[in-house]
């Protein structure tokens, strides 16, 4: 039996092999992307479905709160760190029945999509080099070059707090960097099942590879940056039609693509490159390229995020929105 404190409470873990593997105190910037944040009063790494709803069943009856991560790529944890429970979601599979193929939301999403081009099956090979896990990515609806991952979606396996069952692509309510998840916190997601165009695999990698090497330039290896920091604006989203009328009088419209205006267009246009809070920047080359020099904190990230929102409002009257996540 093992013991753990929480505030003033004595914990007492029942006898289970997976809670030997909770680590305490454990430093969440060496996980996430940014590397900024305190530690997670708990933290565990879900390798197994049953693991993961163990764990979480845990927390549930003990009234710890607790949060679940991919890689930590769009994460920005506090500076004081959280005090609960942080959930790795390692949850691996690859099982392929024809042009479907159903995959863990652990798995890396650039060593999936490889894995498709190999195979010859299309669809999302041009979302290579987007950072993060394949449940990340469903959780976001992450997209990029006119590709998106609800595209070849058809339906989404979760653990929704009380059984395990799937939704269909249609229960996942899938919008430009939205899902029913945003809304549905304790809606876990487990696996996925894609159905996928044969093609020449050659082509494919082919693809993917021209695309991480222009992701190369704009993200050069090592830096730590998140990807893009805010949402780019869908056109058609802006309301009332008078706010949109007068947006795009005040735009390049030939900067609108697939009918979204990219965010780092309008930081730029408000001087943004170049700027930052104390050890964090924004790139040079780049108006939405949040990164940390290496010392920065999340306390800086959240101030120049509030200074880049508060120009663009006043300058165009559109609120920018965070792609990242704050824990």
């Amino acid at each position: 039996m093992y013991n753990f404190v929480y505030g003033t409470q004595n914990i007492k873990v029942i006898q289970n092999p997976i809670f030997k593997k909770i680590n305490k105190n454990h430093p969440l910037k060496k996980i996430v992307t940014l590397k900024v944040g305190g530690p997670a009063k708990w933290f565990f790494v879900a390798k197994k479905e049953d693991d993961l709803i163990n764990i979480i069943n845990w927390a549930k009856e003990k009234k710890i709160k607790k949060y679940i991560i991919g890689d930590g790529s769009n994460l920005v944890p506090n500076d004081n760190g959280f005090n609960g429970l942080v959930i790795k979601n390692s949850i691996k599979n690859f099982n392929r029945i024809g042009d479907k193929v159903f995959v863990g939301s652990g798995d890396n999403l650039l060593k999936f999509i490889l894995k498709l081009n190999k195979l010859g099956l299309a669809g999302i090979e041009r979302m290579a080099g987007i950072p993060g896990t394949v449940g990340g990515a469903i959780y976001g609806c992450s997209g990029a070059y006119g590709q998106e991952i609800k595209d070849t979606i058809i339906r989404v396996k979760i653990f929704d707090d009380k059984k395990i069952r799937w939704l269909s692509k249609k229960q996942c309510c899938f919008g430009y960097r939205k899902s029913v998840f945003k809304n549905k916190k304790n809606w876990i997601i487990l696996e996925a099942e894609f159905k996928l165009k044969k093609y020449n695999f050659r082509q494919l990698k082919k693809c993917s590879k021209e695309i991480i090497k222009m992701r190369s330039i704009k993200y050069p290896s090592g830096l730590l940056c998140p990807g893009s920091f805010f949402k780019n604006i869908v056109i058609n989203d802006i309301k009332p039609t008078s706010l949109r009328r007068s947006f795009i009088e005040k735009i390049d419209k030939s900067k609108i693509n697939h009918g979204k205006l990219p965010s780092g267009y309008l930081l730029e246009s408000v001087g943004a490159r170049g700027m930052q809070s104390g050890k964090i920047k924004i790139a040079k080359h780049h108006g939405n390229l949040i990164y940390n020099t290496g010392y920065g904190t999340a306390s800086d990230i959240k101030k120049l995020a509030k200074i880049l929102k508060l120009k663009v409002w006043k300058k165009f009257g559109i609120r920018l929105e965070e792609e990242i996540q704050y824990l």
